[in-house]
């Protein structure tokens, strides 16, 4: 009788994770002529997608969301996060930047929570794009006030 065992990834992890959206900055203002971009952040993990909601005529630059996304059912082997910025058209959505995140990167034990923001930086057909800033938080129940210190610390 043979058993098989994968090996846990160092850093892999199941349960909770809650990404707090904090802002996106860099992109591109315009969406077309006379026309400015309505941005929105979708978050993938596995088959789970999540997304903020739309900022009509914000822009690119400076774009403050904050806002919490739950992912409640992450699997042990799903570290990869998809990050992807859209501009909401009528017609269909304009990918303004994308990357991907190995979740592993990062010591993300049962009661984490960020204590400083995580930035990272978007391209859009290989080329920088923007970047999106946010925080990550795994502890259950209410989220901690360094999560919303950290969301709040943007609107000053």
């Amino acid at each position: 009788l043979l058993f098989s065992r994968r090996a846990v990834p160092k850093g892999a992890f199941a349960g909770v994770l809650r990404i707090g959206v904090v802002q996106i900055d860099g992109f591109s203002d315009m969406a077309g002529f006379m026309d400015r971009a309505d941005p929105f952040v979708m978050l993938q993990l596995g088959e789970e997608i999540r997304q903020t909601s739309i900022k009509n005529n914000a822009g690119g630059k400076d774009v403050i969301f904050n806002e919490i996304l739950s992912f409640m059912e992450k699997h042990l082997m799903q570290n990869m996060l998809k990050i992807q910025v859209y501009d909401k058209d009528t017609v269909s959505d304009d990918l303004m930047g994308e990357c991907h995140v190995d979740l592993k990167m990062f010591d993300l034990k049962e009661d984490h929570e960020d204590e400083e923001e995580k930035i990272f930086e978007m391209l859009h057909n290989g080329k920088p794009a923007g970047k999106a800033i946010l925080v990550f938080t795994r502890k259950t129940g209410t989220l901690a006030g360094t999560l919303f210190k950290l969301m709040t610390s943007v609107d000053k």
